[in-house]
């Protein structure tokens, strides 16, 4: 294979990613410099900590903090006051308990995987029973005054890692700049149900990165706008036959914008993910792109709706699904290469019976083009079923059930499907 045909029928294509990362630079610096004189005006007029109530240094309105369910309360945690009263730190933890008992054994537990149900079915299933605690958690946050506003870190860490520990959230934050490991602007976390799986739905982006940020308060009305430079490598798999190695050269852009309602909020994202590879003295780019969009609806006292549908090219490794199967570029054996596209849904419905009791029900699928060169037995399309349902013991104390079914179609039509039950016992101190 030609690998300079490989990658230069893009170079059009590679120099208006160029400048358009240039421009994203450049914009981002024309909204520093016309917000500064804004940023120091508020400053010198607020105190995020006020000292005359303990309470009010539980909240700080500068931080970003995007609580994703399940997460440790805002108000929960060991607070701390310096003797000068001008720096908090919060100390927080979870202990979880998980219980997984699924009719056939699956390589993840933690998270429901289509890609990993077997097909053909087969009628002789052996039932697996598993227990964890790796989904227990610790954080530490610090809020700082300082005469140029207040400096906010988070480092939040679980168990779930390859090797046991695992950052879940490394970031410092500044007024409208953020530096460090959170969500991805790709995930929309205000969208997303209370879930025992920690996986979340089957076609959602559940995705943390470390990132460049900068938000834009109330940019056009009451929009909220935000930009990243985010790094999340390509996952691909090469054949052997080529000899090319990849990597990460230009982080990838992403924007978002959201707006909240009487009635519930709407979030529209967007990505360019740029695929870097090279060959001895050959260098190429890729580019890709994805889209994301989701909605709560609040019907009324005791019910919601979420919704999200996402969809692109060489985004394949941000679905849960399939991270780690190198998907985002394909190679046909013939030579060049093709870029399949994803597409992810769920909607959700939840219903609160009682002030400490709610359950919610998702229906979510994903789906991997297939290729006419693709084996008969490749992933083509997967979707679930869920019921989830929370209660809330006493203070910090909660229980969650759930029950999933699944299923996986192939390329060639041949289905497979499974089914589990979670539970899970925790308490966040």
């Amino acid at each position: 294979m030609d690998f300079g045909q490989f990658f230069n029928r893009h170079n059009a294509i590679q120099n208006g990613v160029i400048r358009g990362f240039i421009l994203l630079i450049f914009l981002s610096l024309l909204f520093v410099e016309t917000t500064i004189a804004q940023d120091n005006s508020i400053n010198d007029t607020k105190t995020i900590l006020t000292l005359n109530s303990i309470d009010s240094l539980h909240s700080d309105s500068t931080k970003i903090v995007e609580d994703a369910p399940l997460d440790i309360a805002q108000d929960r945690g060991l607070f701390i006051i310096a003797p000068d009263q001008k720096m908090q730190l919060r100390i927080l933890g979870s202990v979880r308990y998980l219980v997984v008992y699924d009719e056939l054994k699956l390589q993840s537990k933690n998270a429901f995987n289509t890609s990993e149900i077997p097909t053909p079915s087969t009628g002789n299933k052996i039932p697996n029973y598993f227990n964890s605690l790796d989904q227990t958690r610790l954080g530490f946050e610090i809020t700082r005054m300082t005469q140029k506003g207040n400096v906010f870190i988070r480092l939040e860490t679980d168990f779930v890692g390859d090797n046991g520990f695992r950052i879940r959230h490394a970031y410092g934050q500044m007024n409208r700049f953020l530096l460090g490991q959170t969500w991805s602007l790709f995930t929309h976390i205000n969208a997303l149900p209370a879930m025992v799986d920690f996986g979340g739905p089957t076609g959602s982006v559940i995705v943390r990165t470390p990132q460049i940020r900068y938000t834009v308060p109330r940019l056009i009305g009451k929009t909220n706008f935000a930009f990243g430079l985010e790094f999340f490598p390509p996952d691909l798999k090469i054949p052997d036959s080529l000899q090319i190695e990849t990597f990460q050269l230009i982080p990838d852009i992403t924007i978002r914008a959201d707006r909240a309602y009487n009635w519930g909020s709407i979030q529209v994202s967007g990505i360019i993910p740029i695929l870097s590879g090279r060959n001895e003295d050959e260098l190429g780019l890729i580019p890709g792109w994805g889209l994301s969009a989701s909605c709560v609806v609040n019907l009324w006292a005791r019910g919601n709706w979420y919704f999200q549908g996402v969809t692109g090219q060489a985004i394949s490794r941000y679905f849960n699904e399939f991270q780690g199967k190198g998907y985002d570029i394909q190679f046909p054996p013939g030579g060049g290469y093709t870029s399949p596209l994803t597409y992810g849904f769920y909607a959700t419905y939840e219903h609160k019976w009682l002030t400490v009791l709610y359950s919610n029900f998702t229906y979510g699928v994903v789906n991997l083009e297939k290729k006419a060169f693709t084996p008969d037995d490749f992933y083509n399309k997967g979707h679930t079923l869920r019921a989830n349902t929370f209660w809330d013991i006493t203070d910090g104390a909660k229980a969650g059930t759930e029950f999933i079914w699944g299923n996986r179609k192939n390329k060639d039509g041949v289905t497979g499907d499974a089914l589990r039950f979670n539970l899970l016992f925790y308490y966040d101190f």
